[in-house]
């Protein structure tokens, strides 16, 4: 063979070479998902709130869909995001608000599953309990958790402000390869809420006061890790917590901007790991406590990548629907375990129920209806190893679902409609208890130290 064979032989390889590379990166569309710690779907203007709060939130449902009652599986951070990144429920991933629980390798990611298709893809969290030890990382190449900021009463706790997260995901994306899978976790507006740079508060004459509590638990008064100097009226810290949603809504602006300056159709999915109490149930900001509706109904947004004409959907839906939408939007066939399904784009022809888990507490929805009740046996307040606090026994309620999205009031569990959803309910508890377990492992010091003073390691 001439050497002007080999030439144009070695030419001919290197083309094929490069062509089979690029074959291997998926023809999908990007996909961003967002969860926003902490986030009260009815503090958005969209879901009945202020008409100005949540405008770049809202707007996703502008081109696209609106789902008026989504729920987390979970009233914390920790399980409710391993639901949204597993498409299944706790008691079937086995990741609790304990610390010491993580997510088992056997367990399929919607980014292990792009990343299979030939995705690029990154986490960018702020949650210092969705830190690398929990093992949530699985299928994603970068998973940037470096926190930068300390809380004003927990200082040894360090968390990362809104402008810093949005920061670190534009950063990855300028050098993503296309296409790509981000998934940033913005911990505003978890409390304390103490936006960066915002001016002393004080309460104005005449407030509803409470007192400064010992423990985390928020039952009766203002968690302690929730105290402002000099601050003890209601209203203030409502008006702190929209504060923080101010702050984070011009982030999530210059996020969505970016990630859609590309060749690329884009998708992009928000909501909720879970809200907070505004005095429900005697429970003042904070979350995790129950299973109430201010706890798990939850804002989500999904603008397909072909975009959409501003529907709204008033059937209910589950974060385990996020990771089963992302995968068919990808064109990617979810694996036989998730126990989700792609959001609709229609309103379903016929209702599925849907679950919620707390360590002493269930829920269940379905069509129009949700009920509620605690775990047999929890019959006395009990110690709450993460608040510090006390958890304490609450009544089977149910609630009628209004088509508009806003809460409605609780109504007794005890009526001929409610029993067919008492029955699924105890139906799904068989087979959830069997498949929980805790993934414990050892954990390093520092990390441990941090994670004491939160009580998520009791």
């Amino acid at each position: 063979m001439t050497l002007a064979a080999l030439a144009r032989r070695s030419v001919l390889a290197l083309a094929l070479a490069a062509l089979a590379a690029c074959s291997r990166r998926a023809p999908g569309p990007n996909l961003l998902l967002v969860s926003v710690d902490t986030l009260r779907a009815d503090r958005l203007s969209c879901y009945g709130g202020a008409a100005d709060a949540g405008i770049a939130i809202c707007a996703l449902g502008e081109r696209g869909v609106r789902y008026a009652w989504a729920f987390s599986t979970a009233p914390s951070t920790a399980p409710s995001v391993a639901s949204i990144l597993t498409s299944r429920y706790p008691s079937f991933h086995g990741v609790t608000e304990l610390f010491a629980t993580t997510l088992a390798p056997e367990q399929r990611t919607v980014a292990e599953e792009l990343a299979a298709a030939g995705y690029d893809t990154a986490a960018v969290v702020s949650n210092p309990v969705l830190a690398p030890e929990r093992q949530l990382g699985q299928g994603f190449a970068v998973y940037d958790a470096e926190m930068t900021r300390h809380e004003r009463n927990r200082p040894q706790l360090v968390e990362r402000a809104a402008k810093d997260t949005t920061d670190a995901a534009l950063a990855w994306l300028a050098q993503a390869k296309e296409p790509w899978f981000l998934w940033v976790h913005y911990q505003d507006p978890h409390g304390p809420y103490e936006p960066p740079n915002a001016p002393p508060v004080r309460d104005a004459p005449g407030a509803r006061r409470l007192p400064l509590l010992e423990d985390n638990s928020g039952r009766g008064g203002i968690p302690a890790y929730q105290r402002l100097p000099g601050v003890f009226g209601t209203e203030t810290y409502e008006a702190r917590y929209r504060a923080e949603l101010d702050y984070l809504d011009p982030e999530l602006s210059r996020l969505f901007r970016v990630a859609a300056a590309s060749q690329r159709k884009l998708g992009v999915l928000l909501t909720a790991d879970h809200g907070e109490a505004f005095g429900e149930d005697g429970y003042w900001f904070a979350h995790g406590h129950s299973l109430g509706l201010e706890q798990i109904h939850v804002p989500l947004l999904w603008r397909p990548p072909e975009g959409g004409a501003g529907l709204v959907i008033t059937s209910p839906v589950s974060n385990l629907d996020v990771a089963p939408t992302l995968l068919a939007a990808a064109g990617v066939a979810p694996p036989r375990e998730f126990q989700g399904r792609p959001l609709p784009l229609a309103e379903p022809s016929a209702p599925r129920t849907l679950f919620a888990q707390h360590r002493l507490r269930v829920a269940a929805i379905s069509g129009g209806l949700y009920l509620a009740r605690d775990l047999d046996g929890f019959t006395a307040d009990v110690p709450d190893p993460v608040s510090g606090g006390r958890l304490y026994p609450l009544p089977p309620r149910s609630a009628r679902l209004p088509a508009d999205g806003r809460v409605p009031a609780y109504e007794s569990a005890d009526t001929a409609a409610v029993q067919p959803l008492a029955r699924e309910l105890t139906d799904f508890l068989g087979p959830a208890r069997a498949a929980a377990s805790e993934a414990v492992q050892a954990l390093p010091e520092e990390t441990r130290k941090q994670l004491e003073a939160l009580g998520y390691l009791r």
